[in-house]
């Protein structure tokens, strides 16, 4: 089974592989979860930078909340690193649902506004992300614990 991203999934779990002893798809999850974070981080620390050159109030506005919507984003990777340690598939996915509503959320903040949305390729590309870890929480094999 492939990811829907094979090109995104290979440059950002790649650089973490070295890391993991064996690489299955649990470990390839963990590492998409790794460099997601990162990815987050830095498309907050741009929101952080675009808020102090916002061509309007709105875009000002827009970015801001953008910026708690990244945060959002990043508290719910931390659930989804959590859950991938009880292999726990159906949380995986769930937070990987509402990471991929806040970065929709932060676009959708800069139609309201009516302006160009600087975040525009940071959230495609975590919205990718977030459907290649989907995909990966698909291939975690079911473990029945009594």
């Amino acid at each position: 089974m492939k990811t829907p991203s094979p090109d995104l999934c290979t440059r950002t779990a790649g650089k973490h592989a070295n890391k993991y002893k064996v690489v299955d798809a649990v470990t390839v999850l963990e590492m998409q979860v790794d460099a997601f974070k990162k990815r987050v981080k830095a498309a907050r620390r741009l929101a952080k930078e675009e808020v102090k050159t916002a061509a309007t109030p709105e875009a000002r506005r827009a970015l801001n909340l953008c910026k708690t919507y990244y945060l959002d984003a990043a508290d719910n990777l931390g659930a989804c690193k959590r859950a991938i340690g009880f292999r726990d598939a159906v949380t995986i996915r769930a937070t990987m649902s509402m990471v991929a509503q806040d970065t929709q959320n932060c676009d959708e903040e800069f139609r309201k506004a009516v302006s160009k949305n600087p975040m525009e390729d940071h959230n495609r590309s975590l919205i990718e992300m977030s459907e290649i870890c989907r995909t990966l929480s698909n291939m975690i094999p079911y473990e029945h614990v009594h």
